[in-house]
């Protein structure tokens, strides 16, 4: 379910039909889209220093919280419509998970501070264009909290009381906004 929430509000397919190719018209609106969005590797420097940003926040109210990343070997993928037939790449980002904090509930980011880590998460996500938030999080109970902020431009930063995760939406590489024409990926570059 989650997967098609992200995909439903970060325009990351079409989930009536995935094989349907989006048309000329709205693959050349596409591409001036992405033009004029931060590159891949831009969006991945600005969202990691987000995420240990915001890590680091909530260790200040919470001494002794330690962090980690995980799933560190995630690769680009190509994007969903109206992106699938342009050189576009999103990715996925490590998340980065806590040990320590609230013992009463298992670890993590007590519900004592909850509000104030969220407010840093909110501001450090309006920062990457994502301003907008889940008014029903997916869990909102004591000891297992989150918060969803996306923005239209893909960009999605998830906060949860045990992680940081985050997604930079569909963007160029750098070497692909400065092409002039759409580059078709290669046998090493897997769509």
């Amino acid at each position: 379910m989650t997967a098609a929430v992200i995909a439903t509000t970060t325009g990351c397919g079409d989930l009536d039909n995935p094989y349907k190719k989006t048309g000329p018209g709205e693959t050349a609106q596409a591409e001036q889209v992405l033009r004029g969005r931060p590159t891949l590797e831009d969006t991945r420097a600005r969202l990691t220093q987000a995420v240990e940003d915001l890590a680091a926040y909530a260790t200040s109210l919470v001494p002794g919280m330690t962090w980690y990343w995980t799933d560190t070997d995630r690769q680009p993928r190509g994007c969903g419509a109206p992106y699938d037939e342009t050189n576009g790449w999103q990715l996925n980002m490590p998340n980065y998970i806590t040990k320590g904090g609230d013992s009463a509930h298992g670890g993590g980011i007590p519900d004592a501070v909850w509000p104030q880590v969220r407010e840093k998460a909110r501001q450090l996500a309006a920062d990457l264009g994502a301003t907008e938030h889940d008014p029903f999080p997916f869990n909102e109970k004591p000891g297992d909290r989150d918060a969803r902020f996306y923005g239209n431009n893909g960009t999605v930063l998830w906060l949860s009381t045990r992680g940081i995760s985050s997604e930079t939406g569909c963007r160029y590489r750098a070497a692909d906004k400065t092409s002039t024409s759409p580059v078709t990926p290669t046998a090493e570059q897997p769509r």
